[in-house]
Order: structure tokens, then C-alpha cells, then sequence
């Protein structure tokens, strides 16, 4: 419904006012004057508002007054019976091409009046005609106002095809095209009108002439057809036919392009009209290079003096000129509600590749307001929508909310057909660009709930593809509250079959997901969302790759709460047989294995991660654990700081060896090795062979002091045992000094093992024992070296 706006304002009567006194005002508010038509421009065109149903109109309105200045009251009632005769007719000869009529004639003392459909003003208004002499005090929009080319090239098709209908339908001859005649809808439609002059064709050739009155200055100028644009036959003949209304058009083209005026001009002169017509081939001549190409030849063929050579209306309507598809989809478009609904759908699926080559101006001024009668048609709905989401896209926001919206809002609440449903879900991303976020929350939303509790599958599948395109647009609260528990609840009714739709609402609901996932808790995830996504029928890559993008998507956040424990038991088990699925595509499979090879790396690295802190505190506690029992079973009394024990094994210690060694009285060799086997418990045989213990001895120093402490590097170290060997690693920090045969008892127990040297004389001066002869401390020499020689030689 038009809002009331200043323009259609009521006029403010006083007591004088004519317009108060006519019947019309019962029916119509009138509001201000925006322009002037027929005769002279006697008829004053005002905005109006029809009462009933608040329906945007025009009305007409000529003051009789206008008139008393003829001085003679039998011509001024002319004048009034020719006006009146001219909207009887129009009344009489309904069709899109010509004015259409609202309210027929009404009629007081002082003036006539009738309605039509909102009128923008005349052809004579926009082209500035008769201003000079008749001044008209019109609106800058009117008087400012620019055609396109398209637009001229649509409304001289009008006009031509108005012709037709007179000529052949009505068997009419208007008798005076001229620009005063011709009305310009608010839609930017050129419309017929004007007959008060018109005259009822040959009855046995509708083309051959019939007697008419020629223009004479005793009549006055209102009671008569415009001179400036009257064929030649009607001025020197007194006879006209429909090629003098074709001759007519033509002279109508030439002032369309020649801002405002006609190639003949008159001044109201019958002599001078013969002059200019005389100078006509010359002065078109002139006039044809601001022509359009394609038009120039069919103008001079109107402007031919002899009516025989013109073309007749129907042929002139097929010229190249108007050969333009978007030129006709506008012309259909002022007569489809008269088609059915086959024949609108038909045409506005087309529509929608014809509007890039229509001016912005004209979807707003022509394509909108037929799109705005199919807005209440249920049936034409669906397809009206796709031109309507296409103006709508291409809008700017302040377009969409002043000029689409007003009248696109009611499409939201409004019951639907299930395509036209589908058909605005599917796009709603477009209109919710341009919508602001109150206009999205009192219209958009509620319709989407509704599309929810919709037991049509199509309706529901929309209904989460609209939902997964505007989800930027939704808070949280909305998505968690609302949004989640209707997408689940419309996934889990889809569960139980394989049907293609209900695969596609699966499809739509994952992608919703998808859409909304950071928008979730990780409650909401972990109770919601994982269970859907285990009931997904993931055989199917349409619902495959929502599923494999969201699982890429929570792999990356650990706020989505999807663990190595979910992954390793619920998830991956589950996607691992797709792989095999003759159903995917190379790119499908491509998109699932790198998805499993990521959750598997991302399980590797956390578990790894996880053995190794284990085995890390596991060494540690060992390692603590076998330093104290060795101390335990070894009784150490001063272990040295370096010493690493590796193992709970028992070994000989050099103090054994020197205790041993030192007790023995006898000098067999092979006595002192029986004694030596027999004194020291706890020691390993490997093959009844005696090894040595794994020892590292510094050098022996000529003070023969034993010292423990750091050692003094490269000390070798040897196994003990082939079976689990007891290493102890002992330096003893001694000055280094260079071992000569002279201060060596014995020189190497054991050549080869690992360059293991032993000095006997530190090891005796190590006991400070009391051997203080040459000789006892010889024989003690000889009997250490034997034995010790022996057990290292089995070796």
C-alpha cells in the first residue's frame, strides 16, 4: 500500500476552490498539480489517493473558467462536450496501450473531472511544448527530466502499437497525435490518449480517407487538433485516414528529438503551415543525423506527403529500430496480469537474463511495480521471485530499504507455494546483505522457524541451507538456543531412509553445522554434534564432505573437545571403511585420506608424547632405587663421586684383591689361586675361569699412594661378564707420570684387554702393611704377581 507522502498531501479548500464543489472529491484525495495534458493543456493532472483501498492515482481536472474567455457560452459548452467526449472514449476503448481509466468522468458547475492510474505527466510536459505560450509551473522532476534511449525507443513502440489498436481494433482515427496527447505513466509508459478528436474510419476500407474539419482560426484553438503536427491531406483536403496519424507520429518523432518541436511550426497559421510543409524534406534532412540509425529511413517514409507511401501502424511497429529484447520484455510486462500463471512463470524466468540491459532507473520506475502484483498471487510468487532477488542483489542498501523493502516485506510472513518457500530460503543470503540486523530478527527469522516445523522435505533442506548462508548474521545465544536443537531434531527425522532428499536435508544440516560450529560450546559439541555426526550416512559424499570438513575444522582448536581417545575409538573407526567406497571421487578420497593421516599424526605425536614423559619419570625413579641398594649391599665406605652402578651385580674390588693377596703365607701360584677363589664370596665363575674385576687403576705413582677422585681421562672400560656385565667405573686422580718397568711389579695383567694396566708396587704400598725387608716385600711381590698373572691369563 502507497504511504502518503507531501506529494499526495490533500489540497487545502477554501470556499472558492472549484475542485471541492465536483463529485470526485467523495472518492479521491487530491494532491498537489504535477503536470497538464489534452488541448491547449487544458486538463491540470494532480496526484491523488483513492479512498476505498488507498490506491495510488491521478486526477484530471479541467476549470471550466478556462473557457470564459472565448466570450461566446455556446463555444465553451464545445469545449466542455469535446472534453467530455474524449474521456467517454477512452473509457469506451480499454487496452494496455492507452490510458488507463480509474473513475469515469464527474462533473459540477465549474469543472470536469476523471481518474486514471498515477500519471507522471505529459510527453508536452517532459519536452517543454507550448511553454513558451502556456506556461505551466510543473515540478522540477517533470520539467528536468532526461529520456534514456531505451526509453524512447519503448515508448514510440507504445505509441505505434496504440495506433494499431485504433486502426484495425477500434476502426479509429485519432486525428491528433501530438506530444499534449500523450501520457507518461509513473512507470515510465507512454500512453495513448487524447481522443476527443477522433473519427471513425472508412466502413469498406478502414484504410481509405474519410471526411474530417481542417484546422481554421475560427474555431478556437482548444476545439481543435494541434496544427503543428496534422497531415498535409487533412489541411488541404479535408480528409484523413490512419496514415494521417502515421504522418502525425512521425512529425512526434522528429520533436522527440528535437527538444520539444515540431519540423513544421505553424503558429496557429493554416498559410504558414503550407510554407513549412513546403520546407519539410529540407528541414528533416537536417534533423536526421540526431536520429538513430536504424530509425531514419522508416521516419521519412512517415513524413511522405503522399499518404499511399507511408507505412500502416503494424508495419512501422516492425522495423529493426524496435527489434530489442529488452525494449519487449518491458512492453510484456504492462500486460501480464492479463496472462495466466503458465505464461508468468514462463516470462519471468526470462526476465531475470533481460534485466542487466535495462536501465537501473527502469527496474526501479517499470520492472518493480509489476514484480510488486505478483507479490499477493501465490502461484506467480515463485517465479517473480527470481527477477525480484536479482534487482535485490544488485541494489545498494539504501535502495533496497526505501524502494524494494516497502513493498518486499509482506513476501516474509505472507503463505507460500513450496517453490516460491524454497526458492527465497535458497537466496535469503541476498536479502539479508542488505537487510539491517532488526529487520533479520522481526522478519527473517521468524520465517525460518517456520520452514522448520514444515513436513516437506524441500522446505526443511532449504530451511538449513538458509540458515548454514546467514549464520554470520545470528548471535550465539540464537544459535545455541534455537538454531542447534532444530537442525538436530530435523537431522534425526531423516535418519531411517536413503531417499535422495532426505540425503540432501542430511547434506544441508551438516553444512549448517559446519557454519555455526565456532559459534558453539564445547558441551553443545561434545553432546550435540559429535553424536550427528556419528549417525551420518557417511557412504554418501554429499554428506561426506561436510562431515570430513568439519572433523578438520575441530582438529585444529582443542576448545572443540575432540581428544585421541574420541579419535582412536569413535571417530577414525568410523571413517576408515569409507576409504574403500566405490562411491568417491578421486578428489572425495583424496580430502578423507589427508583428514585420517592428520587425526593419525595427531594421535602418534600426543601418545608418543605421553611414553615418553612415562618412561622418562619410570628411569628416574629406577635410577635412584639401584643407587641405594648398591650402597646397601656393597657397604662402600667412601664411594667415589664418579661411580655409576648399572647393575645390582656382586664384583671383586681391588681392596678384595689386596686383602686376599696380603693374607695368603703361600708362594705356589697355583695355592694362591685356590685362595684367592676360596676368600672372596659373592664372586661370579664363567667357565671355572676366574675374570677380572671391570677396574680402571690410574698409573701407580712412586709415592705408591692409592688416591680416589676425578679421573684424569681416557680410562678404558672392559666388561666383566658376557651376560648382563657389572660395570663400575672408578678414576683415581693421580699426577700422570710416565710407567717405565722399574716401578711395575708386574707389568700388564692382561695385554689386549682394553690397555688396562696394573701397578703391584702401588698395590703393596697401598697396605702399609708390615713387610719392611727387601726380601719379604720381594717374595710378597712375586707371590701377587703370580696369582693375579694366573687369573687374568685363563682369559
Amino acid at each position: 500500500m502507497p504511504r502518503e507522502s507531501p506529494m499526495f498531501s490533500k489540497l487545502k479548500p477554501t470556499g472558492t476552490s472549484p475542485v471541492e464543489m465536483n463529485p470526485i472529491t467523495q472518492y479521491y484525495d487530491i494532491g498537489k498539480h504535477v503536470g497538464s495534458a489534452g488541448p491547449e493543456l487544458v486538463w491540470k493532472i494532480c496526484d491523488a489517493i483513492r479512498k476505498s483501498d488507498r490506491r495510488e492515482a491521478s486526477v484530471f481536472i479541467f476549470e471550466k473558467r478556462v473557457a470564459d474567455k472565448l466570450h461566446k457560452p455556446k463555444r465553451k459548452e464545445t469545449i466542455t462536450e469535446i472534453l467530455r467526449y474524449g474521456v467517454r472514449q477512452l473509457d469506451r476503448f480499454k487496452h494496455p496501450k492507452l490510458l488507463t481509466l480509474y473513475h469515469p468522468i464527474e462533473e459540477s458547475s465549474d469543472t470536469l473531472a476523471f481518474a486514471t492510474e498515477p500519471v507522471f505527466g505529459s510527453l508536452a510536459n517532459v519536452l517543454g511544448c507550448l511553454e513558451d505560450r502556456l506556461p505551466q509551473n510543473l515540478p522540477s522532476a517533470v520539467r528536468e527530466y532526461n529520456f534514456l534511449p531505451i526509453e524512447i525507443k519503448y515508448g514510440l513502440l507504445q505509441l505505434t502499437e496504440g495506433l494499431a489498436f485504433l486502426h484495425y481494433s477500434c476502426k479509429l482515427i485519432h486525428r491528433n497525435v501530438c506530444p499534449q496527447s500523450v501520457i507518461i505513466n509513473k512507470r515510465g509508459t507512454w500512453k495513448l490518449a487524447g481522443l476527443e478528436f477522433t473519427e471513425k474510419c472508412n466502413e469498406t476500407d478502414p484504410m481509405n480517407a474519410v471526411h474530417c474539419q481542417p484546422f481554421t482560426s475560427k474555431l478556437p484553438k482548444m476545439g481543435q487538433p494541434h496544427l503543428d503536427f496534422t497531415a498535409p491531406e487533412i489541411q488541404n483536403s479535408s480528409t484523413c485516414s490512419p496514415y494521417s496519424d502515421m504522418f502525425s507520429l512521425g512529425l512526434l518523432i522528429c520533436a522527440v528529438f528535437n527538444n520539444g518541436r515540431s519540423i513544421i511550426e505553424a503558429n496557429l497559421s493554416s498559410s504558414t503551415y503550407n510554407k513549412q510543409l513546403d520546407l519539410l524534406e529540407q528541414t528533416l534532412h537536417d534533423l536526421l543525423d540526431g536520429i538513430p540509425h536504424h530509425l531514419q529511413e522508416p521516419l521519412q517514409s512517415l513524413l511522405k506527403v503522399d499518404p499511399r507511401k507511408r507505412p500502416n501502424a503494424q508495419n512501422f511497429s516492425m522495423i529493426k529500430y524496435f527489434l530489442d529484447s529488452s525494449v519487449h520484455a518491458l512492453q510484456y510486462l504492462d500486460v501480464i496480469q492479463m496472462k495466466d500463471t503458465t505464461h508468468k512463470s514462463t516470462f519471468y524466468h526470462g526476465l531475470k537474463g533481460a534485466l542487466p540491459n535495462i536501465p537501473r532507473k527502469l527496474w526501479y520506475q517499470h520492472v518493480l511495480p509489476s514484480l510488486k502484483s505478483e507479490i499477493h498471487s501465490p502461484e506467480a510468487l515463485a517465479a517473480a521471485l527470481q527477477p525480484f532477488l536479482f534487482i535485490i542483489e544488485e541494489s545498494t542498501a539504501d535502495e533496497y530499504q526505501t524502494l524494494i523493502l516497502p513493498m518486499f516485506r509482506s513476501v516474509f510472513g505472507m503463505p507460500k507455494s513450496v517453490q516460491a518457500t524454497v526458492t527465497l530460503l535458497e537466496n535469503l543470503d541476498i536479502i539479508m546483505k542488505k537487510m539491517s540486523k532488526t529487520d533479520i530478527k522481526s522478519d527473517v527469522l521468524p520465517m525460518m522457524y517456520s520452514a522448520f516445523d514444515s513436513t516437506t522435505p524441500q522446505i526443511q533442506s532449504a530451511a538449513l541451507y538458509a540458515l548454514a548462508q546467514v549464520a554470520g548474521y545470528l548471535d550465539e545465544n540464537a544459535v545455541r538456543k534455537m538454531i542447534l536443537p532444530r537442525t538436530k531434531q530435523v537431522f534425526d527425522n531423516h535418519t531411517g531412509t536413503k531417499e535422495d532428499s532426505v540425503i540432501q536435508v542430511q547434506a544441508n544440516a551438516l553444512i549448517c553445522i559446519e557454519k555455526i560450529i565456532d559459534k558453539l560450546e564445547k558441551t553443545d559439541i561434545l553432546d550435540e554434534v559429535l553424536p550427528m555426526l556419528n549417525k551420518a550416512k557417511l557412504q554418501d559424499p554429499a554428506i561426506l564432505l561436510p562431515v570430513v570438513r568439519i572433523y578438520k575444522h575441530m582438529l585444529g582448536d582443542k576448545r572443540y573437545g575432540l581428544t585421541v581417545n574420541l579419535l582412536a575409538t569413535k571417530v577414525m573407526p568410523a571413517l576408515i571403511p569409507v576409504v574403500v567406497s566405490p562411491g568417491l571421487k578421486l578428489d572425495q578420497f583424496t580430502s578423507l585420506v589427508e583428514l585420517l593421516q592428520e587425526m593419525l599424526d595427531h594421535v602418534s605425536k600426543s601418545q608418543k608424547n605421553k611414553l615418553k614423559l612415562e618412561k622418562l619419570s619410570m628411569s628416574s625413579m629406577d635410577k635412584n632405587s639401584s643407587i641405594r641398594t648398591i650402597e646397601q649391599n656393597t657397604g662402600y665406605p667412601h664411594r667415589p663421586p664418579s661411580l655409576r652402578l648399572e647393575s645390582r651385580r656382586t664384583s671383586i674390588s681391588m681392596e678384595d684383591v689386596i686383602q686376599q693377596t696380603c693374607n695368603s703365607t703361600s708362594l705356589s701360584p697355583d695355592s694362591n689361586l685356590l685362595r684367592v677363589q676360596a676368600g672372596l664370596p659373592g664372586r661370579r665363575h664363567s667357565d671355572d675361569t676366574i675374570q677380572p674385576p671391570s677396574i680402571l687403576v690410574a698409573p701407580s705413582s712412586p709415592e705408591g699412594c692409592l688416591s680416589r677422585g676425578p679421573s684424569t681421562g681416557n680410562l678404558h672400560m672392559r666388561r666383566h661378564s658376557s651376560v648382563n656385565p657389572l660395570d663400575i667405573k672408578m678414576t683415581f686422580a693421580t699426577t700422570p707420570k710416565p710407567v717405565t718397568p722399574s716401578n711395575l711389579g708386574v707389568d700388564y695383567f692382561a695385554s689386549g684387554r682394553g690397555g688396562r694396566r696394573y701397578s703391584a708396587t702401588a698395590l703393596y704400598e697401598s697396605v702399609g702393611g708390615g713387610m719392611s725387608s727387601a726380601g719379604s716385600s720381594t717374595s710378597l711381590l712375586k707371590q701377587i704377581g703370580s696369582g693375579v698373572q694366573q687369573l687374568f691369563s685363563s682369559k
